[in-house]
């Protein structure tokens, strides 16, 4: 047997003790987030392209030579890869009174996903369907967007940190009830329900009961780096709630390996749980299901270090 067979080998046996899905995935998807199509678009990505299955572009304007991404997305469905621009490029087309001709702009350049967001206009739940029946009547993939980025105007949240769980669930039966072939959790709500060091357990029981009352299989969980704070441990955490076949969006290119790690099991995060299973699989019958370790104990010590010295007088 040479090197590449027992490679592939070793890959083939941790897909399968994992459960893993292949392209073209309906649950296990991975959405990149390309904010550089130049250095870090398709080229980038094309040796594990097998991995991604979405990128949204927000790398769209202000080149030199705009045709770079109409080239971009060729390329992106060349690999079997849905391109949507982001949420983002469709609020600055609504703000613009350009919603009709930006769905025409998305099919020229040959874009096949659409993400219908409202964090900014403050749409009613009929204006966001109807919308997403536009987009669909456009022949479009439709992703509605399900919280907004800020708790102070998003009706459903308590607060930053928690939610009002059957505010949220009938906002996301209705997207999905108008079209919306997914949906995306905006990513800082995701992030404040399950805490950075996966502290906050109140949200967390809350995402679980709005996951369980909607369909996790539609749902596509954004994960955002608040200011550089990491998101693999909320990652992994999803994995561990969620199975391996958890939908993740906002990856960054360089990332993707290291999300395909965790949902095999096999990095730092959750303590190695795949090696760990393996030694002993009477513990549980998936790896994902294996105890694991207390976040605030062994990887909070830094953080809370700081807290205790807030306030202080220095000795």
């Amino acid at each position: 047997m040479n090197l590449t067979e027992m490679l592939k080998l070793f890959q083939d046996k941790l897909d399968a003790d994992s459960l893993r899905t292949r392209k073209p995935r309906k649950t296990g998807i991975t959405m990149v987030l390309v904010m550089d199509v130049v250095n870090q678009g398709p080229e980038f990505i094309r040796s594990y392209s097998e991995l991604v299955d979405r990128v949204k572009m927000l790398d769209t304007l202000w080149h030199n030579d705009l045709s770079i991404v109409e080239k971009a997305v060729a390329q992106y469905r060349d690999m079997n890869i849905d391109v949507a621009l982001g949420g983002t490029q469709f609020e600055v087309a609504k703000a613009q009174g350009k919603l009709k001709e930006y769905l025409h702009l998305l099919h020229q350049l040959g874009i096949n996903e659409i993400e219908v967001e409202n964090h900014a206009s403050g749409a009613s739940l009929e204006e966001f369907k109807d919308e997403i029946k536009m987009a669909k009547d456009a022949g479009f993939t439709v992703v509605g967007e399900l919280g907004k980025k800020w708790a102070w105007k998003d009706p459903t949240r308590k607060g930053r940190d928690q939610v009002y769980v059957d505010k949220v669930t009938e906002l996301a039966l209705g997207l999905l009830e108008a079209g919306a072939d997914y949906i995306y959790w905006e990513g800082m709500v995701v992030r404040n329900l399950i805490g950075t060091q996966l502290e906050n357990i109140e949200g967390q029981k809350q995402f679980l009961e709005v996951v369980k009352a909607v369909n996790s299989d539609k749902m596509v969980f954004e994960v955002w780096d608040a200011r550089n704070q990491g998101n693999l441990p909320i990652i992994s955490w999803l994995v561990k709630e969620l199975t391996p076949n958890v939908n993740l969006a906002n990856i960054y290119p360089p990332d993707v390996k290291w999300v395909e790690w965790v949902r095999h099991g096999i990095i730092f995060e959750m303590d190695h749980p795949y090696m760990r299973w393996s030694q002993d699989k009477s513990q549980c019958e998936h790896w994902w299901q294996i105890e694991s370790p207390d976040y605030h104990q062994d990887m909070q010590r830094g953080f809370a270090l700081k807290e205790l010295s807030i306030g202080k007088p220095n000795e």
